[in-house]
């Protein structure tokens, strides 16, 4: 049988999901700040979240400007359908 552990224990599970929980909590209430804090953990280059923080920032970027060209080319293909 495997061991379980109840909530108030000390159970890696239960410890990420209070850490994920204070990072998604920071994030709801202090956007900005916790953008520039991002920004510095992403500049040391410590953290294993690194490459994950520069990945959402690239594609912050890149996204726009590809549904931008999405919907410039469907825009295209119907007005040269009719």
């Amino acid at each position: 049988m495997s061991e379980t552990n109840p909530p108030g224990a000390s159970n890696e599970e239960f410890e990420l999901h209070n850490e994920v929980g204070g990072e998604l909590e920071r994030l709801a209430r202090h956007p900005r700040t916790e953008a520039r804090r991002l920004h510095s953990v992403a500049e040391e280059g410590e953290s294993g979240a690194t490459v994950l923080i520069e990945l959402a920032f690239v594609a912050s970027r890149v996204l726009p400007i590809v549904i931008l060209m999405i919907g410039l080319i469907v825009g295209v293909y119907y007005l040269a359908q009719n």
